[in-house]
């Protein structure tokens, strides 16, 4: 989250939505639980470039967010930083992904 809001900031993308499948980092993040001590330097730094931008922070069911959950699989199992500045170069599954997103309509 941390990086995405950094990159978002450094690149003047400044009206944000950021979506996660932890409820429980929502509520962190919108001040609505305590943060645990673990987390409070990560979640502090957060919050530091969210004072820069316009973020919303949301929950988004993980099964609702397949291209997100594509994304940080392929740099989970890889083990490393990926860019892409064309939809071509985004790999097959996650453009299948994308044109589906775009014809399908959420309730």
């Amino acid at each position: 989250m941390r990086e995405g809001l950094q990159y978002c900031f450094e690149n003047n993308l400044t009206n944000i939505i950021l979506e996660t499948d932890s409820l429980v980092m929502v509520h962190i993040l919108n001040g609505d639980c305590e943060t645990p001590w673990n987390v409070t330097m990560e979640v502090n730094s957060i919050n530091r470039l969210r004072d820069l931008m316009s973020v919303r922070v949301q929950y988004s069911l993980r099964e609702r967010n397949t291209l997100a959950d594509f994304f940080s699989n392929l740099v989970f199992h890889f083990a490393g930083t990926y860019k892409f500045n064309l939809f071509q170069e985004v790999p097959s599954v996650g453009r299948r992904i994308i044109n589906l997103d775009n014809t399908v309509v959420h309730n």
